[in-house]
């Protein structure tokens, strides 16, 4: 069914450039339903208030246009399996919008320097849950560790994903945009999970000549 030309869409599109530009504060209700072609009523219809807008701006911003799930591996899956998993879906967030010029990416730029009541929704609806499933994969090779330890485990998992969009202008500057391209979904996927699983005291397969193959993990918790 096409819906890229709905009022409700067009809204939302408008609204991501105008609070990406100007913030919450500064951006204008008028302005924004100008970009989109839509009466000034179309807001309230369609989101309720201006504040209601930003939030569902700064989703959509979040999602950066990845439309699926998480993957749901089927049966017992081991624990390195379920972390590339979830390294694999973090990934495919963090890497979906290329161009730092989108507003999806200025907006949550903006979003992280400088939250805002959008960050409560934000957290509470998208990031919590996939922090707690991540602490939950990382408990089965860690089941005796403390929450301080887990949390940092989380966040260093996180934090290596997140580093390829945040530093991408300065990465790009040090090695290059042909070299920083090549670091692509498969390749970081592998590498991360390689990285992490050797930081919990596991280590994933080799092939033939010699390098990690993470996507087929049958490694038990370290003791």
């Amino acid at each position: 069914m096409e819906v890229q030309d709905t009022t409700k869409v067009r809204l939302l599109e408008a609204a991501g450039e105008e609070f990406a530009c100007k913030g919450f504060d500064a951006a204008r209700i008028r302005t924004i339903c100008e970009r989109a072609g839509a009466n000034v009523a179309a807001v309230n219809y369609h989101f309720g208030d201006k504040e209601q807008l930003y939030v569902e701006a700064v989703l959509v911003a979040h999602r950066c246009g990845f439309e699926g799930e998480d993957a749901v591996q089927a049966g017992p899956v081991a624990p390195a399996e379920q972390l590339r998993g979830f390294i694999h879906d973090f990934l495919c967030r963090v890497l979906a919008i290329n161009d730092p010029e989108d507003w999806r990416h200025r907006l949550m730029l903006r979003e992280l320097l400088h939250p805002t009541t959008a960050s409560d929704v934000l957290i509470r609806e998208a990031i919590r849950p996939k922090f707690e499933r991540l602490s939950g994969i990382l408990r089965r090779f860690c089941p005796d560790a403390d929450e301080r330890k887990i949390h940092a485990l989380a966040f260093s998992v996180i934090g290596q994903c997140l580093h390829y969009k945040m530093a991408r202008p300065v990465a790009e500057r040090l090695i290059g945009p042909a070299a920083f391209a090549a670091l692509d979904l498969d390749y970081l996927t592998d590498h991360i999970t390689s990285f992490c699983l050797a930081a919990l005291g596991s280590r994933p397969p080799r092939n033939p000549e010699g390098e990690p193959v993470a996507d087929r993990v049958e490694v038990e918790a370290a003791p």
